[in-house]
């Protein structure tokens, strides 16, 4: 009896303007035949995760992801908490789905925010997914917090900036992360407050990637060093980037689930074996 194919989960990290990115991945993944049961994603690559999830046809993903502006995704509201709302997030995504929920979705999604009052990881899989990718992509100072069930919420990637852990909490045996994580390690004075926010939160996303990278079954890093956080009109590129490392890696990546499905096929055989000596072995 041949093994059961393992459950793929796939965690896609934020990443502001880079996290285009995902477009690419994803394609090459389709390209390859990888099939991803679950997926994850945290403030940009919440955005994919939703779309992967909905069922969008790569292609169109591409074509959203080329027309995207700052415009279509922020508006200039002053508040005590920021300087813009991230409704039209929330609008961008009903208009391409309408009032989609988490349970219309066809395969298990999730997308992580952060609790504003604790700094734990909020992990959204239930209720309307607009509102939820929304609150995932609100970069304290400068979006608003965004409210859901009496509580505030800004973005993920300050708590898990690669979801890694969401994805095996729905059930995904074997996760593919996709991390556009690129800071410098040499730190340059920013110029600016959207400098030093994106700074400040890229120093605290290193600070959490570090234990889902070690969860992670196989890592996929595109080098999107030399591409702007906030630069939308290089979206064609950073999509080419994405998917010309994961084709890359496309190898190896076959060869590691290979294993895994060995190895799972082993451990029940012998569990079979010890606990149901009668059994023949599959």
């Amino acid at each position: 009896m041949r093994a059961a194919r393992p459950l793929i989960g796939l965690a896609l990290s934020g990443g502001t303007a880079r996290s285009v990115a995902h477009v690419g991945v994803l394609r090459a993944l389709a390209e390859s035949d990888i099939t991803v049961d679950r997926v994850a994603g945290t403030s940009g690559g919440a955005i994919a995760a939703v779309c992967l999830a909905a069922g969008m046809p790569v292609a169109r993903m591409e074509e959203l992801a080329n027309d995207l502006t700052w415009r279509k995704l922020a508006a200039i509201k002053i508040g005590r908490l920021g300087f813009a709302s991230s409704k039209r997030i929330e609008l961008f995504l009903e208009k391409i789905f309408g009032a989609i929920q988490f349970d219309d979705l066809q395969i298990p999604c999730a997308v992580v925010a952060t609790d504003l009052a604790n700094g734990a990881p909020a992990v959204f899989n239930h209720g309307a997914v607009p509102r939820a990718v929304r609150a995932s992509c609100s970069l304290p100072q400068i979006f608003l917090p965004v409210e859901i069930g009496g509580k505030y919420y800004v973005d993920g990637g300050i708590s898990q900036y690669l979801p890694v852990q969401t994805a095996r909490s729905l059930g995904a045996d074997f996760v593919i992360a996709v991390n556009l994580g690129t800071r410098s390690r040499k730190i340059k004075p920013p110029r600016h407050i959207l400098e030093m926010t994106m700074q400040f939160i890229q120093i605290m996303a290193d600070n959490n990637t570090g234990p889902s990278l070690a969860r992670a079954d196989f890592v996929i890093t595109p080098d999107l060093s030399g591409f702007g956080s906030f630069d939308f009109s290089v979206s064609e590129k950073v999509i080419a980037k994405g998917h010309a490392v994961t084709k890359q890696t496309i190898p190896a990546l076959k060869e590691a689930l290979a294993k895994h499905q060995t190895l799972r096929h082993r451990i029940k055989s012998r569990l079979l074996a010890r606990y149901l000596p009668g059994r023949p072995a599959p």
